[in-house]
């Protein structure tokens, strides 16, 4: 398992959609589990990811973070076809994301920690690093309260606040655990080329 980490607007979804291209390996989402007959035991949800991801918005921080752990594990675990065990899963965000905003939305660090602990672990994790600034300008202000501290005027001021202290969690992550980090910002092929030699690296 590989996951590409790293904040909001930094270009996670774009990169491992253009890796597909370029490395032997299946694209998992936690959003894959919606609608999606591979997963029956997710069939309690509604079939509209926009309605389900609205929902998660508006949860309170503790059962929001819980709910997508259960999404982002039942991804790769529950998938009723299987996985060829040879394959690599490519897994845009994993949980790092959504534990890193809720820890700057207030949650205890040291639960957030522990919850995360007992999830199936990547063999390797590629931080995609930038900066708040960065992600603001390539949005263009197009971002969602989730992604400002639930600030419903979407301000660049209340953007750039929360996006701080998601980095400030990352960074710390990510020299604990020793990710691999590539600077986001230069233009997206060299980013997909240092993406991609990763994998010469990945166990098996």
């Amino acid at each position: 398992m590989v996951s590409i980490v790293g904040a909001d607007g930094v270009g996670k979804s774009t990169v491992t959609a253009a890796l597909r291209e370029r490395v032997p390996a299946r694209l998992v989402d936690r959003w894959d589990i919606v609608g999606n007959q591979d997963y029956p035991t997710a069939s309690c949800l509604v079939d509209d990811t926009r309605v389900v991801r609205s929902c998660a918005a508006r949860m309170s921080s503790t059962p929001r973070l819980l709910f997508l752990v259960w999404a982002s594990v039942m991804a790769i675990t529950d998938n009723s076809s299987g996985w060829d065990p040879d394959s690599v899963l490519l897994l845009d965000g994993y949980w790092v994301k959504h534990a890193a905003s809720e820890i700057a939305y207030g949650a205890d660090p040291a639960w957030v920690e522990a919850v995360t602990a007992g999830l199936p672990p990547s063999d390797l994790v590629i931080y995609l690093r930038s900066d708040p600034e960065t992600a603001w300008l390539r949005k263009g202000g197009d971002v969602l309260p989730y992604e400002c501290g639930m600030d419903m005027s979407r301000s660049r001021e209340s953007f750039l606040a929360h996006q701080r202290e998601i980095h400030r969690v990352l960074d710390r992550w990510s020299a604990r655990h020793g990710w691999v980090e590539i600077d986001a910002r230069r233009p997206l092929d060299l980013v997909l080329d240092d993406v991609s030699a990763c994998f010469e690296v990945v166990p098996g």
